[in-house]
């Protein structure tokens, strides 16, 4: 399959990164060579190196992908770079982000891109016809004529799976020739919604359901117990998977940021973080010592080794990914066609062994059962993820308002702990929910 999407010039390419950190320009036929192992050479320009087919569709996809782009001119180079799997919905920016694609895909060979479009619901999508015209909408401000996989987006339980207004309207669409395939997104289930469910529940539903063709879930060195157990199943139903969410590395990183930050600027902690406060400090000099054991680990070589365990991974088709400069264009698309190495594995155990405790692994839900006040642990901490490592502030501060009831600064100051008790990971909820509570709340 001539995987080519677009010609351009080396001058225009290095005008659109400004940074000018790449070379010559793409060939213009994309192609998949041996997987590379270690570091990618930095005098190479960034480009996809290998190419994987999405479960039953038979698309090859790009093993790196984009998810949800961030403007034009980013989109434009990964494309040219040889992406041609885009993941955006209609929540993204009330259809911006949408509108932002169609502006760019229009100049390139629509037939060897895929894109998968996600509506969301709380509860259920209504009917049949409501469910038609937010596709039709979606589909006009795409610019297109069809969606390659409309997807159910952040499904919180199995009823939605199950919503037989969303089928009904991708089997009439897919009639119509304007929607390929059928899938699905999940981030685990939302406790005050479905306390019976979890991540792992919901998405084997899907898989039993026989009605979806595509997965996007979260997978990374440190959830893949869950997450595994979801990829062969799919694995042995020919249902492709794209994977979100596979560095949590990075919010070590931003959590050592953070107190960096406020110890040079002389910040003192309030009443309500001044339990915690002296934990991060710990847990931050805890990773210090930790790299240094590894001979000065760069935040890009952890991240690296984070996305070469995906990589690594047959049943992962496409590492869907957050592009929000140039640099991360540079960066992630230098582990495309990678492995894990045996120090990454090294690396990889003892940080989990180190670390493991400051990753909740979204969609798990075990500690919500424990909590007297039946706070929404996972669906908060989801929300700090965005806020954090995809840096969608606004859209995570609305998000967390949103949530019904009293927040964890009124509700966890004087408990005991249940949710650390029983979480199975050992993970130190309470400071999670601390960081997440002071990220996601409003000024004033």
């Amino acid at each position: 399959m001539n995987m080519s999407l677009h010609k351009f010039s080396r001058r225009k390419f290095i005008e659109r990164s400004s940074l000018g950190f790449v070379g010559t320009a793409l060939a213009t036929t994309a192609r998949a060579i041996k997987p590379l192992s270690g570091q990618a050479d930095d005098k190479q320009e960034p480009h996809i190196r290998e190419f994987r087919t999405l479960g039953r569709t038979g698309f090859s996809v790009s093993d790196i992908s984009c998810g949800a782009p961030s403007n034009e001119a980013v989109l434009k180079v990964l494309l040219d770079s040889g992406v041609n799997f885009i993941d955006t919905g209609e929540q993204y920016g009330n259809g911006n982000n949408e509108i932002m694609i169609g502006k760019v895909i229009k100049d390139y060979e629509r037939k060897n891109l895929f894109i998968m479009d996600m509506i969301y619901t709380e509860t259920n999508y209504g009917t049949r016809e409501e469910v038609l015209e937010r596709v039709r909408k979606a589909i006009e401000r795409l610019g297109t004529d069809y969606i390659d996989c409309l997807a159910i987006h952040g499904a919180e339980n199995s009823r939605i799976i199950k919503d037989e207004a969303f089928h009904a309207a991708a089997l009439q669409l897919k009639q119509e020739g304007r929607v390929k395939y059928v899938g699905v997104s999940c981030h685990g289930n939302n406790w005050l919604l479905s306390p019976e469910e979890n991540l792992e529940k919901v998405l084997m539903a899907a898989v039993d359901d026989g009605r979806f063709d595509v997965f996007l879930l979260a997978y990374n060195f440190v959830n893949s117990d869950m997450a595994e157990k979801v990829m062969d199943a799919c694995d042995k139903k020919g249902i492709g998977t794209a994977i979100m969410k596979s560095n949590p590395v990075q919010l070590y990183m931003m959590l050592s940021d953070r107190i960096k930050q406020a110890e040079e600027a002389g910040e003192k902690p309030n009443e309500y973080t001044l339990g915690f406060y002296e934990k991060y400090k710990a847990m931050t000099v805890q990773g210090r010592d930790f790299f240094k054991g590894y001979g000065a680990v760069t935040d890009e070589e952890l991240m690296s080794a984070a996305t070469r365990f995906v990589l690594s991974n047959p049943e992962a088709h496409t590492v869907c990914c957050t592009f929000n400069n140039f640099t991360d264009v540079k960066t992630i698309l230098g582990f495309s066609g990678q492995r894990l190495t045996t120090p990454d594995k090294a690396l990889l155990e003892n940080y989990r062994n180190a670390f493991g405790h400051l990753t909740c692994r979204i969609g798990c839900n075990a500690c919500e059962a424990s909590c007297p006040y039946h706070l929404p642990v996972s669906t908060i901490m989801r929300y700090n993820y965005y806020y954090e490592v995809k840096r969608r502030e606004r859209e995570a501060m609305e998000k967390y308002a949103k949530l019904p009831g009293e927040k964890p600064h009124i509700l966890c100051q004087n408990c005991p702990g249940y949710c650390e008790q029983n979480c199975p990971y050992g993970v130190s909820t309470r400071a999670l929910l601390a960081a997440a509570h002071l990220n996601l709340s409003w000024p004033g």
